[in-house]
């Protein structure tokens, strides 16, 4: 049985995550996620036959100020091809999904997996 569509992403992020200052405050992971899922998504899709959606997340990376584009595209880069070496068998696509905290305090992901739409 293949892991839950959020454990699977927290792997596929983990490099990106790992990144992140230890004191990155909740909307900053969320923003992270948020990135991560996007480019996940679009990957998935293109698989499924449908709009590529990398070139329109591309151009709009363009309109990011300088130093955050060129670190944004690095990131956009290697989640791409970590997607395509790691999960290349994965299609699926995430629908809804939350940013949880535990009673611990720790966070965690939940995400609903989605096949093609028919």
């Amino acid at each position: 049985m293949a892991a839950k569509i959020s454990e699977t992403l927290l792997e596929y992020a983990a490099p990106v995550l790992a990144q992140m200052p230890p004191d990155a405050s909740r909307r900053q992971q969320q923003e992270a996620l948020e990135v991560i899922i996007t480019v996940w998504n679009a990957l998935v899709v293109a698989q499924w036959g449908q709009e590529d959606l990398l070139p329109g997340l591309y151009r709009r990376l363009e309109a990011l100020p300088q130093p955050g584009r060129t670190a944004m595209h690095a990131i956009v880069d290697a989640l791409v091809e970590r997607k395509r070496q790691l999960f290349q068998d994965d299609l699926r696509a995430v629908g809804r999904w939350e940013l949880r905290v535990k009673a611990d305090g720790e966070l965690s992901l939940w995400a609903e997996a989605r096949g093609p739409s028919r």
